[in-house]
């Protein structure tokens, strides 16, 4: 008995310290590259984001955005929001502090969106809305996206935002002014639920309760400086050829 009663406090001990964190996996494939993203979310809304086989991956930790670039085993931590501060001291300012400003003070983008039918994708039902003014070229060719407001994928919806913004803000220096438009335009779409199917190329595969371990979602190194990112993208900029 006395044995027994040892066993079943270790047990709760364990339990309390997270020794496992309940929360969702849901699984993404990319339907033209034959790939799959991987999103887990703990219970207490932060995540993480990455491509299935990759090293690298993304975490949303507190509200806030971070890439982690793995080399040689070796993690590199780097704030998204510190990486877009970090652009505009080495170049003339594109994001002006845009991931410090409440999503109602972000500029608005000219999209136009049109509710249309329900439909499903991974088991959650959503619906779909015809998007216009995403192609500059075709301004009124529309893109689809099945949009879910069910309340487990909301923080699924929130890593994927700021995933394709990490994919955004490192692309600054060659496309400039777009990229905050494209910035604006993704948190346009996201305000209306999590899309689960993105005109049939990209969808969500399955969604469902996970178990991860207590360290899943920290941070593995501690992040890089604005400085030092200013001076790494000096360094590269310098060894650029003319």
């Amino acid at each position: 008995m006395r044995r027994g009663l040892i066993m079943a406090a270790v047990g709760a001990l364990l339990l309390a310290s997270g020794a496992a964190r309940a929360g969702l996996r849901a699984v993404y494939i990319d339907v033209r590259q034959a790939k799959q993203l991987q999103i887990d979310v703990h219970d207490n809304g932060d995540a993480r984001i990455g491509e299935v086989g990759s090293e690298d991956y993304g975490l949303l930790v507190g509200g806030e955005f971070y890439i982690v670039d793995v080399e040689g085993g070796k993690p590199t931590v780097a704030r998204l929001k510190d990486v877009a501060t970090a652009i505009d001291r080495v170049l003339p300012p594109i994001f002006e502090g845009l991931f410090d400003q409440p999503a109602e003070a972000r500029p608005k983008v000219a999209l136009t969106i049109e509710p249309g039918e329900p439909g499903s994708a991974g088991g959650r039902d959503g619906r779909v809305y015809h998007v216009k003014g995403l192609d500059s070229t075709q301004p009124d060719k529309p893109t689809d996206y099945l949009i879910s407001e069910d309340a487990d994928l909301k923080p699924v919806g929130a890593a994927l935002e700021q995933f394709m913004n990490a994919a955004i803000v490192p692309s600054a220096p060659l496309i400039g002014a777009l990229a905050t438009e494209l910035v604006g335009e993704t948190r346009t779409i996201f305000a209306l639920g999590t899309p689960i199917d993105v005109g049939g190329r990209f969808r969500l595969n399955l969604a469902g309760k996970a178990a991860f371990p207590s360290a899943y979602f920290r941070l593995p190194a501690q992040p890089q400086s604005v400085e030092a990112l200013v001076a790494s993208m000096q360094e590269s900029m310098a060894k650029k050829p003319e």
